[in-house]
């Protein structure tokens, strides 16, 4: 699934400029003899196949992002929050020295995320640092321009989306880049659609790709009417690394999908989730439970409308960064895990 995850994870999409990757999404499922519709907002659903209750899959397009707030005299750009809640916090983490992508209505325009360094930093400023960390006023992204004519004439003005510019990648057992949040759920999606015998779909079973999910769920609540069932396909949260504490994640790459039974806004229907278990043990296949804190998905906005609704996740090392880190295998294992929900037994 490498190469399925590269591709999509390295597409730029950020909230409410989801379009690449709803025209990739659009393509390939079309190639595989789906029939794909689009909502006026963005999403993309398309109908995998099979007889029973109305089931949807689903998973979001947008990555994390920010958005330009203004550009100086000297054709430095000034960001914004692309989330939610404006500028209450910082992205986590900061990304500087990486590649930035700037999307206009004609093209993206590269640049790089940075912040006053080494010897022009006076002792004031170091001081602050230390203590204070960055805040948005701390850093900016640099175009190459001299002036804000310059950068003008690029046709970049505030409002325009940022994303980190990063290559997917092999490292050890693992891969890494960014936009596995969610964008390798959305591959786990394609390669089951690939996979599964659709003749045994004890569901009829839809797929959605949805928009905005990162600055509040907004996509989600449309997509999800006239269906019975749903499950949320999603990035999990690993805490199998140095400084997160085993008792507040208890979730480690290689071990397999990960069955949420509450975030920190929804409990996620019992049902669903005991079904896809008893699954997965009839499967043979390892999953881990988890309560997620911080954290809230497209799910609720699918509870809210009425329908009874699971979460399956892949533990992820480090959520919401150009890093972001996932096992193949765990991806291997949420495919299959599906498949045997989809054609097992009511």
């Amino acid at each position: 699934m490498f190469e399925l995850v590269k591709t999509l994870t390295e597409l730029i999409g950020p909230t409410g400029w989801e379009a690449p990757v709803q025209d990739w999404i659009t393509r390939r499922w079309s190639e595989m003899d789906l029939t794909v519709t689009g909502t006026p907002i963005g999403n993309v659903l398309a109908r995998l196949g099979g007889r029973g209750p109305k089931l949807l899959l689903g998973a979001h397009a947008d990555e994390i992002s920010f958005r330009v707030k203004s550009i100086d005299p000297g054709g430095f750009l000034w960001l914004t929050a692309g989330r939610g809640r404006g500028e209450q916090r910082l992205p986590e983490p900061v990304p500087l020295g990486l590649p930035a992508a700037i999307m206009t209505s004609e093209r993206t325009i590269e640049g790089t995320f940075v912040s006053a360094t080494g010897h022009v930093l006076t002792r004031q400023q170091r001081e602050h640092y230390e203590r204070h960390g960055l805040d948005w006023m701390d850093f900016y992204i640099d175009v190459g321009a001299r002036s804000r004519a310059e950068v003008e004439a690029m046709d970049i003005h505030p409002g325009c989306p940022v994303v980190n510019v990063v290559a997917t990648r092999r490292n050890g057992k693992n891969i890494v880049g960014k936009a596995m949040d969610d964008r390798a759920a959305l591959a786990v999606m394609t390669e089951l659609a690939r996979r599964v015998d659709r003749s045994r779909l004890q569901y009829e079973v839809w797929l959605a790709s949805t928009v905005m999910e990162e600055i509040g769920l907004i996509g989600a609540r449309s997509a999800v009417r006239g269906f019975e069932l749903g499950i949320i396909v999603e990035v999990g949260l690993a805490g199998d690394i140095p400084l997160v504490d085993e008792r507040q994640m208890p979730v480690a790459l290689g071990r397999g999908p990960i069955l949420v039974h509450k975030d920190m806004d929804v409990a996620y229907s019992a049902a669903v989730t005991q079904s896809l278990a008893r699954c997965a043990s009839a499967a043979r296949i390892p999953v881990q439970h988890a309560v997620f804190q911080n954290f809230a998905s497209d799910g609720r906005e699918w509870l809210q409308e009425g329908v009874p609704t699971a979460m399956m996740t892949f533990p992820c090392r480090y959520t919401h960064s150009p890093y972001e880190t996932v096992d193949e295998g765990d991806l291997q294992a949420s495919v299959e895990l599906l498949g045997a929900f989809l054609m097992g037994a009511r």
